[in-house]
């Protein structure tokens, strides 16, 4: 099956983000067919309708999100989409979400992914990560619980969010660009990072949505 793999543009507080460098990455790769691609902006408004465009137009029956988060450790694998927001959180375009509440639906949708094969891709990789059941409040949550929401009506049968640290390319750029950031964090390579994108699409055009 088609699977679109998704990262998010630059935000306020973190004007370089892995996962838009990661999608870029794979742009300049050699292409593989049934591999689509997008990079999200971050806007309470645009995020969603930007996603499910690009779900439209491609066709895809899986959906991977990446994702910054700073202050996460290792990579930080959701299991969950909150319905909730934080107010007074300012998008990439100085917008503000208009409720704390994102739909009218459940208190949380659960992501659908094989999860098992995902964790030994993973350790094949070596990459160090834990299991979330908090997204946060921000467009990361936010997109992934329309998304869920939404995804028996749009054929979706596998999807999930993946959080990332930075990159180890981006930490000097980080560092440079004056912004605050955490007094201790991680990184992760990005060529690791490029690996295991292959290697999940890969896992999911083939695979069932198992949930272990």
């Amino acid at each position: 099956m088609t699977v679109l793999i998704a990262g998010f543009a630059p935000f306020p507080g973190a004007p370089f983000n892995p996962s838009a460098d990661l999608v870029a990455a794979l742009r300049q790769a050699p292409q593989r067919p049934g591999r689509a691609l997008v990079t999200l902006p971050v806007s309470w408004d645009d995020s969603w309708p930007v996603l499910q465009a690009a779900i439209e137009e491609s066709g895809a029956r899986g959906v991977i999100l990446f994702g910054l988060h700073m202050s996460a450790e290792r990579l930080r694998i959701e299991l969950l989409a909150r319905n909730r927001r934080e107010l007074g959180l300012e998008d990439a375009v100085g917008r503000f979400p208009a409720g704390p509440s994102i739909l009218e639906g459940p208190a949380t949708h659960a992501c659908r992914l094989p999860l098992s094969d995902l964790a030994r891709l993973l350790r094949r990789h070596r990459l160090d990560f834990e299991w979330s059941t908090n997204a946060g409040g921000y467009l990361c949550n936010d997109t992934l619980y329309k998304l869920a929401h939404h995804a028996d009506r749009l054929g979706i049968e596998a999807f999930g969010f993946i959080h990332l640290p930075l990159s180890d390319e981006r930490v000097g750029d980080m560092m440079a660009s004056g912004e605050e950031v955490p007094a201790v964090f991680n990184s992760v390579s990005a060529d690791a990072l490029l690996g295991l994108a292959d290697d999940l699409f890969a896992l999911l055009s083939v695979d069932s949505p198992a949930t272990a």
